[in-house]
């Protein structure tokens, strides 16, 4: 079974002096192939890392799963080759494919999903709540073992791509320290360097347990800038580039380069910061006039060419869908009726965040946001701010602080694309979400509900009434849903190979013509 990589470029690293951090001693190998990426991981150990889209977009080809899903969003064999579930849902029975080593040389085994799933939850608040309902694991041999939870879990088996397995062995030899800094998975590459602020080195593993990896060495290269990234494709430098500027999609076709698009996540959102009573925008009406004041659509076109999505809440072929949530429209006469209704004729000042190095179109979607909002008289004060920075101030300073004075322009969010829009919902607005902004017992409750209700239909009603809710609330703006393009050479033939709702790419997907 193939792995996959993410592709949906997140935020960046802040830039730090160059640094080797590991290296193999010196090959005479084939040139690299180089993927030219807008984002640095923090960290590539996906047990410790408490924002894995920074880390997966690289870390995903080292470290695997138990299961995986495909372009469908069907879950499917990964390190465990079957799995039943209980009629109740309260078991999961998983059967380990034999003969799969880690980097190490160490050979997979229960005692290595057990390691793995305990240190996730004992050191990182984002396993902890995808294990929330985790009871108990049963050891039955090295290849069989035995999930038991409280409660059923209706997506714990689409989250199972969210925590890595990892070797307990390789752990008690080496230690914390080099763990992290040295991951060792059984993905089909294994890491070779770290230079900070520059690349990251791959290479295929020999005793790969899947297909063998066509293309041998990777190089991610590290180029903030949109031009950086579009500029190495035309000179060669790289064969690939994640993220094209939609603006330059149609210049890089006419120059005879190849593109592929693909909607994932996640949601390019306007989103209020909701516990500090004192601000103006906690008044409802305030919110909706924000909606209202934004030509989202007229952005999509004329900046963007069209490109990305528009969806109240999530697309039409969603778990849940509800045909009659529209996107808000443009209407700044009623937007300015609003403000004045909630006390603010001659508007405000607020604060105005966007993430500086996470995908296409942030910077361009924030400030063309903040022009309208000054139309209506709102004035932004425009700030981009580095990815593993904000995230910080987040958790830390703006989180259910009833003195915080936010609003984040431009976030990303999950919301459309995900792979069970109840799982996107929970990590956004249930109380007990690490970046949650909003909440309501109200949401919480059908929130609680869906992740306990396997039957399909009903979550889609549970899901259904969270987002009506939401949406009237406006604890968050839509501004338009990822679609992620790719620039490469045109000898080179890609097809995104997972359809998680986070876009994934396994570099043996890319065929290279001679």
């Amino acid at each position: 079974m193939k792995k996959v990589l993410m592709v949906v470029v997140v935020v960046g690293l802040i830039a730090l002096m160059p640094l080797i951090i590991f290296t193999s001693p010196a090959e005479s190998a084939p040139k690299k192939f180089v993927i030219a990426t807008e984002t640095e991981p923090d960290i590539l150990e996906g047990l410790k890392a408490i924002h894995p889209p920074v880390t997966r977009p690289i870390g995903d080809n080292i470290q695997e799963f138990l299961v995986s899903l495909n372009t469908e969003g069907k879950v499917v064999p990964c390190l465990s080759s079957s799995w039943t579930v209980s009629p109740d849902g309260k078991l999961i029975d998983f059967t380990l494919q034999k003969g799969i080593k880690f980097h190490s040389g160490d050979p997979l085994t229960t005692k290595d999903v057990v390691f793995s799933f305990n240190r996730g939850n004992e050191i990182n608040p984002i396993h902890q709540r995808y294990l929330r309902f985790l009871d108990k694991m049963e050891i039955i041999d090295d290849y069989r073992i035995k999930f038991h939870f409280k409660e059923a879990d209706a997506t714990f088996l689409k989250r199972l791509g969210s925590v890595p397995i990892a070797s307990k062995s390789y752990f008690d030899r080496v230690g914390e320290d080099q763990f992290t800094r040295r991951p060792v998975g059984t993905g089909p590459y294994q890491f070779v360097a770290w230079e900070l602020g520059n690349f990251i080195d791959l290479k295929a593993f020999e005793d790969y347990w899947g297909s063998a990896p066509s293309i041998k060495e990777v190089r991610f290269k590290f180029a903030k800038e949109d031009t950086t990234r579009v500029a190495m494709l035309k000179t060669g430098e790289a064969d690939l580039v994640m993220n094209i500027p939609y603006p330059n999609v149609e210049e890089i076709k006419k120059a005879g380069f190849k593109t592929v698009m693909f909607d994932t996540h996640p949601t390019m959102q306007v989103r209020f910061q909701c516990f500090n009573p004192k601000v103006p925008w906690y008044d409802k009406r305030v919110r909706k006039a924000v909606a209202l004041a934004i030509d989202s659509d007229a952005i999509i076109k004329k900046l963007f060419h069209g490109i990305p999505a528009r969806y109240a809440r999530i697309a039409p072929w969603e778990l849940g869908y509800d045909p009659e949530l529209k996107p808000y429209p443009y209407d700044p006469k009623k937007a300015k009726q609003l403000l004045a209704e909630a006390g603010y004729p001659n508007g405000f000042e607020m604060p105005w965040y966007y993430l500086i190095g996470r995908g296409a179109g942030i910077k361009e979607t924030a400030e063309a946001s903040a022009l309208y909002l000054n139309a209506v008289g709102i004035k932004c004060k425009v700030t981009g701010m580095e990815g593993i920075k904000l995230i910080a101030m987040v958790k830390d300073e703006w989180r259910n602080n009833p003195n915080a004075v936010t609003v984040l322009g431009v976030d990303l969010a999950p919301l459309a694309h995900y792979p069970d829009p109840s799982m996107a919902l929970d990590m956004v607005y249930h109380s007990q979400a690490p970046f949650c902004f909003w909440s309501t017992p109200e949401v919480d409750g059908l929130i609680d509900k869906m992740k306990v209700t396997v039957d399909d239909t009903k979550r889609a009603e549970l899901i259904k009434k969270a987002n009506r809710i939401i949406d009237e609330e406006v604890p968050t703006i839509e501004h338009w849903a990822s679609r992620v393009v790719y620039g490469m050479k045109k000898n080179l033939d890609f097809t995104p190979a997972n359809a998680t709702g986070i876009l994934y790419m396994h570099v043996n997907d890319i065929k290279v013509k001679e």
